[in-house]
């Protein structure tokens, strides 16, 4: 799928279960994804979070799941800053500038996550004050859970329909956060149908 950068532009889906995508990205009426910075006096700063899957919990904070051990970040605003904070380990940090933001999607740039593993992302983005940060929690799957995953990425190969299919299926059982990592994984394949759909899911990601 690639590291960085935006997604190739493709013509419209004619895919008869994108319907069904978007009705899973809406479910609830929330904004799945979508947090905002922790600092009063800073109105609107918010952050999408497309990939890993991430839920809302409060004004403050969002928490995904992540069932691999180095998950795409796929963010709709450019950043200034992005922390990762980990138990017992250097926190990792990446600055930016206005000139030169950082941009998504981006291969996880830190030691893989482990099963159970809880990691902190913190990010600030374009035109926040230096002390202004969105939180998302994430956390590694279980074991069971990540091998899993991790077998059925290496036995999709390279056919995007095979992708596709398997994508659909994981829809079909509700099962987002899979959904959305075999969408955004660094071995996922382009083709038209999928970069589209990438399109999609990230300029809906957060709601209208």
């Amino acid at each position: 799928m690639g590291g960085s950068g935006s997604f190739p532009a493709a013509p419209p889906l004619r895919l008869p279960w994108l319907a069904a995508c978007l009705a899973v990205l809406m479910l609830g009426g929330s904004d799945p994804g979508s947090v905002a910075a922790d600092r009063e006096g800073d109105p609107g700063v918010a952050v999408c979070v497309v990939a890993p899957r991430v839920e809302a919990m409060d004004d403050l904070d969002a928490y995904g799941q992540v069932l691999t051990p180095e998950p795409v970040l796929v963010l709709v605003e450019p950043l200034l800053e992005l922390q990762i904070q980990r138990l017992n380990r250097d926190p990792w940090m990446l600055r930016g500038s206005a000139e030169r933001p950082i941009v998504t999607p981006m291969l996880w740039p830190t030691d893989p996550i482990n099963p159970d593993e809880p990691v902190l992302l913190q990010m600030r983005p374009m035109g926040a004050s230096p002390d202004a940060f969105a939180h998302v929690q994430l956390l590694g799957a279980s074991r069971q859970r990540m091998e899993q995953t991790q077998r059925l990425l290496e036995a999709l190969g390279e056919d995007p329909l095979t992708w596709l299919a398997a994508f659909e299926e994981a829809l079909e059982r509700q099962d987002v956060p899979l959904a959305w990592t075999l969408l955004f994984d660094r071995r996922s394949p382009s083709s038209p149908e999928l970069n589209q759909l990438r399109r999609t899911v990230v300029e809906r990601g957060c709601g209208d």
